[in-house]
């Protein structure tokens, strides 16, 4: 195993994938080769990162130190068993699925998981982002640190189940308000009103969750207790049941909670 590592191969060519190799081609590590299911898409990425496409995964292993495996959860032990024996490291970016999924296929291996949201065609500063780090051993740990800190100065060890909770967290606290901001936009839809009403809103919102405790910048309704608001909402949503019993839920667990 390498005490450093200086080449990276990728198996992978969706958002995750991109916004790694990019980030990793910038910071001075060559991509020395790129598989995915989607050759146009592995074709693509390898032209911004000076490198090469391969059709067989197994060709990852040629020439890099480091294997890093960016594709949907249910692939990973899947891509890890074609890519077969291999001397370096192999990683995999998943919050949600544990380290030892590589066990079986490779004999240095961990997991670097950065915590955000990508999107392929979106900028996204990498510096600011955390990377979640566990490792087969100390020495994988030590190497795999040595990258990550290339990228972002947030970089944090994190076991398995605790990784899990992250991934929770972070699916409560971005997929789930995304969908908040998805269901008003509808719902001004309806009325023909545009989507930027909210924006206001939406980004004050986010600045007094960042900036202070969200538990105390919690405001509405709910939070009032004030039920007689609550249901004219309800009321209102009665051409859109599934809002409807969604925003009873949600009202009914701030109330119990404050």
């Amino acid at each position: 195993m390498q005490k450093s590592i200086n080449k990276i191969a990728l198996a992978g060519s969706g958002n995750v994938a991109s916004h790694l190799a990019k980030g990793l081609f910038l910071q001075g590590f060559q991509i020395t080769g790129i598989w995915s299911r989607d050759h146009d898409h592995a074709k693509e990425l390898a032209g911004c990162c000076n490198s090469k496409t391969v059709s067989e995964i197994s060709a990852l292993r040629d020439n890099a130190d480091m294997i890093l495996i960016a594709v949907p959860d249910t692939m990973i032990q899947e891509i890890a068993g074609l890519i077969g024996e291999f001397d370096g490291i192999t990683v995999h970016t998943a919050g949600s699925v544990p380290m030892e999924v590589l066990k079986n296929n490779v004999g240095h291996y961990g997991v670097f998981y950065p915590l955000q949201t990508f999107s392929k065609d979106t900028t996204l500063a990498l510096d600011k982002v955390p990377f979640l780090l566990e490792a087969s051993s100390p020495e994988v740990m030590q190497v795999l640190r040595q990258v990550a800190l290339k990228l972002s100065d947030k970089v944090y060890p994190a076991e398995s189940q605790q990784r899990l909770l992250f991934h929770v967290a972070a699916v409560f606290a971005g997929n789930y308000s995304n969908l908040m901001y998805i269901i008003g936009n509808e719902l001004l839809d309806n009325f023909n009103l545009p989507h930027d009403i909210l924006h206001p809103l939406i980004m004050e919102t986010a600045r007094k969750a960042v900036a202070g405790d969200a538990l105390k910048m919690q405001t509405g309704p709910a939070r009032r207790n004030d039920n007689a608001t609550i249901e004219k909402h309800i009321e209102a949503l009665a051409s859109f049941p599934e809002y409807a019993e969604l925003y009873r839920i949600l009202a009914s667990h701030i109330s119990r909670k404050f």
